[in-house]
């Protein structure tokens, strides 16, 4: 049977309106594009869109380009901005944030790479928030003074102090009263077990202190000099915004706000409360999913540059496939090429396409580069691949790091063309050159699903000749038209997104089994069915829509302004709270068979016990309720637009014997509103 392609129509319009008061704008930077829209909320009407490449390594520059192109006069009628950019995780990915110290209080797991940057102490709770040992003041001074003059803030993170955070709190004045500077604790990110993952994410986030502060006083400067009089609030990476002054304090919370702006923005395009969705962007395809109106999140925490941390972020799959990925062949020859040695990704390169309008000399080095068909073919090594130095300083280098580079050109050049002739028998060392790529100390031309997509046509917005002409250098290859190579890259990239979405929905068969799997039977009408809207966003999507057909039986919608969805969903982020109130319960059985029980709750402001476990659960429920309104009384919200959520769980262990534990989970909710 026929698989006809539905596509939601909510009410969402299109087009300035000269009076239009009371405006949101939202602003995504990802890793190629910056998108902003111009969304009238009330109405569900997109004002205005417009697209901007981003700007490495600050990504200011690409909001102002993008602001740029958007109506002034809407601008000042602007109340509400949302924003969702990549800076945090970049920062740590980079390794580029501030000097942090980190101090360890009780028996710890120091971690490896900040081993040179740490210290452990005497002190520390056990699981029932009594001390274990009297906090080690004088260690924590003699520490401090030996390094402040060498870091910019430092991390405190203690043994069970989710439980009892005193020694946190007295470690953190004692730092203020020494240095002054930036302190952060880790029972004030996490509210879950695990004292390795929560000192990690209080070192990440002092070490993003500084580099948050300058870049949201920048666009905060940016908005006021536009004659903008905006509320200011950015997207974090479970999906409610907060504003920027909290930003500043927690900035490692919006580490992957981008797949959380999507889910979000596909939602809100499309109409529908619950649905998968597919980003597509430059560099990676992200699938994530909403139920009811709200992003599913990871049971665990959010794991960037390979640390794993306690920050609750959106669930998702990526892969490191994406519109600007490098399509590549790996052989040991020419000859030897087969078309399952086609690879796509994982990096991310300038698309022939773009950089033949920067640099217009790749006509003539086209013509003009040869190579012989006994070539081996590997990521650097192709007949479209070019490299040139990314403009970034070159910094501590290794003498042979230092040789390589210096190698490199300014403008584009095939590898294979500079002079290796004093390296043995003239081959280029590519492990070097792999370093200096990942260090962004060369960058990469080649041939990107960008270009696949100028060469059928579905997508021109730059040269398509070069287009070709790295498409033509592929397929000969292979001895086929640049045509048919093009549509086998496309369904290829199709597959990749069907992988990815089945793969989300249930990991019970591995990637590997799912990609056989739909190679041996996509083409024998049977395919994955899903129930649930399956909705596309990112500029590229809609060219893709046939070729996932193939793999998926569901209903696929591209929204109306699906090229800016993940702007869209910045602005459809709620202010939200979340507090956890952890229940002990002490047992005892009696002669007669009875149990005797003790309900200890703890909360920041200290434990309380209790003998009934409805009185224990009713004060963990105030203090939660109480906890989440002064949040959202501090962010201007009435009480009465706040909706709650209580969720209570038992952890039980024998069903013969009560509980040993009780979690109260009270989470508050709020448009954001200007």
């Amino acid at each position: 049977m026929a698989y006809e392609q539905k596509e939601s129509k909510p009410n969402i319009s299109e087009g300035l309106i000269v009076g239009t008061e009371n405006l949101s704008l939202g602003i995504d930077a990802g890793g190629t594009y910056t998108d902003a829209a111009l969304v009238d909320m009330g109405a569900r009407r997109i004002v205005q869109s417009k697209k901007a490449l981003t700007t490495y390594p600050d990504p200011l520059g690409g909001i102002q380009n993008v602001l740029d192109l958007l109506d002034a006069e809407s601008l000042k009628n602007v109340r509400l901005l949302s924003v969702s950019t990549t800076f945090a995780t970049n920062t740590i990915l980079e390794k580029t944030g501030a000097s942090v110290s980190l101090i360890l209080i009780g028996v710890q797991k120091v971690p490896e790479d900040f081993k040179d940057n740490c210290v452990v102490v005497k002190g520390g709770h056990n699981f029932r928030g009594t001390e274990n040992e009297e906090l080690d003041l004088e260690a924590i001074r003699e520490y401090v003074l030996s390094v402040k003059d060498k870091v910019s803030a430092f991390a405190v993170s203690s043994f069970y102090s989710i439980l009892n955070p005193d020694h946190e709190k007295a470690a953190r004045n004692l730092i203020h009263e020494l240095t002054g500077c930036p302190v952060v604790c880790g029972y004030e990110l996490a509210q879950a077990l695990g004292a390795y993952e929560r000192g990690i994410t209080a070192y990440l986030n002092a070490s993003l202190l500084p580099v948050a502060r300058v870049f949201l006083e920048a666009v905060a400067a940016e908005t006021e000099r536009r004659g903008m009089n905006v509320k200011t609030t950015m997207l974090k990476c479970n999906g409610a915004v907060a504003m920027f002054g909290e930003v500043m304090e927690r900035p490692v919370e919006t580490i992957f706000s981008g797949p959380a702006a999507s889910v979000l923005g596909a939602s809100f395009l499309s109409g529908k409360e619950s649905c998968l969705a597919i980003d597509v962007g430059g560099t990676s395809t992200d699938v994530s999913m909403i139920e009811d109106g709200i992003p599913q999140i990871s049971d665990l925490g959010a794991t960037v540059g390979g640390w794993k941390t306690k920050v609750r972020a959106i669930k998702m799959e990526t892969i490191a496939a994406g519109g600007d990925s490098h399509i590549w062949i790996e052989a040991d020859s020419i000859l030897d090429a087969r078309l399952s040695s086609v690879r796509i990704g994982p990096r991310r390169v300038i698309p022939l396409c773009r950089a033949s309008l920067m640099y217009p000399e790749l006509a003539t080095l086209f013509k003009e580069h040869w190579v012989p068909h006994n070539q081996s073919l590997n990521e650097f090594l192709q007949k479209t691949t070019l490299v040139l130095k990314s403009g970034y300083q070159a910094a501590h280098l290794s003498p042979e790091e230092r040789k390589v580079y210096d190698k490199i050109c300014d403008r584009p050049a095939f590898i294979n063309d500079l002079d290796w002739s004093d390296y043995p028998e003239g081959e280029v060392p590519f492990g070097i050159v792999e370093t200096l790529v990942n260090k962004r100390l060369i960058q990469l031309i080649g041939f990107t699903p960008t270009d696949v997509l100028h060469v059928t046509g579905e997508f021109t917005e730059w040269d398509v000749e070069a287009a070709q002409t790295g498409a033509r250098k592929l397929a000969e290859i292979y001895n086929m038209a640049k045509e048919d190579f093009c549509r086998l890259v496309k369904r290829a990239f199709a597959k990749t997104m069907a992988v990815e979405a089945v793969y989300f929905l249930n990991d019970s068969s591995s990637r590997n089994e799912l990609n056989l799997f739909m190679d041996k039977f996509s083409q024998t009408h049977m395919r994955y069915k899903i129930d649930i809207p399956v909705v596309l966003i990112g500029a590229p999507v809609r060219c893709f829509i046939r070729e996932l057909e193939e793999f998926l039986d569901a209903e696929i919608i591209t929204p109306d302004h699906y090229a800016v969805g993940n702007a869209v969903g910045c602005l459809a982020g709620k202010l939200a709270k979340r507090v956890e109130v952890r229940v002990d319960i002490e047992s005892k059985e009696e002669e007669n068979g009875l149990w005797t029980l003790r309900f200890i709750v703890f909360t920041k402001d200290g434990q309380r016990t209790f003998s009934a476990k409805e009185d224990a659960v009713r004060h963990a429920e105030i203090f939660a309720k109480k906890d989440i309104y002064k949040y959202m009384k501090d962010n201007e919200v009435k009480e009465s637009d706040v909706e709650i959520k209580v969720k209570v769980r038992e952890m039980v262990y024998d069903p013969r014997k009560p509980p040993v534990q009780i979690d109260v989970v009270v989470e508050g909710f709020s448009e954001n509103k200007c």
